[in-house]
């Protein structure tokens, strides 16, 4: 972070400390987390950048910079940003994937048909609690082992195992709900 950065947002000196001791802190986790998401340098840089700007208005929430909970919390905001910023790419047609090979139309709808499935799978996760939610999207989206689920989250491993098992069941009966209304 820049002192740029630093002196273009307003604040307190003492809020601006504090920025600069997260960034400093926590930055390059952040970066693993957004970039375990959109698998790309620049926009998993865009995701944290985007994410400190977020956490400037909610100082106050953080308190000591030092604890797990500010931790989660800022790795929380950049995982939310860097799903943000892949399902806003995902919206826009990819220019070199027309130019390669044309496909076969048959496999232009079997990966519609499955990315239209992948999607609402991520809504209905999206829709449950918080807790299985996050979970979920850590597990299956990040791809993290439960260890460093564990290890992010401030949590034991057993803990990570219940919330998961319990999430996948929420999931399921959410599924089976959805489908059976069709």
């Amino acid at each position: 972070m820049t002192a740029l950065f630093l002196s273009a947002i307003p604040g307190t000196p003492a809020q601006k400390s504090l920025l600069r001791q997260l960034y400093e802190r926590y930055c390059q986790n952040m970066y693993t987390a957004a970039y375990q998401i959109l698998k790309d340098s620049y926009l998993a840089e865009d995701a944290v950048h985007n994410a400190f700007l977020k956490v400037v208005g909610h100082l106050d929430k953080i308190g000591n910079p030092e604890e797990k909970t500010a931790r989660n919390y800022l790795l929380i905001i950049a995982r939310n940003e860097a799903i943000r910023i892949y399902q806003q790419n995902q919206r826009q047609f990819p220019a070199e994937d027309f130019e390669e090979t044309i496909p076969d139309l048959q496999d232009i709808e079997l990966e519609t048909e499955s990315r239209e499935v992948k999607q609402r799978i991520f809504d209905i996760i999206r829709s449950l609690e918080p807790v299985y939610c996050d979970i979920l999207l850590l597990k299956f989206r990040c791809e993290l082992e439960d260890e460093e689920i564990a290890e992010m989250l401030g949590i034991t491993l057993a803990n990570v195992r219940v919330r998961l098992h319990r999430a996948r069941n929420k999931l399921k009966q959410r599924l089976s709900e959805v489908y059976r209304n069709e």
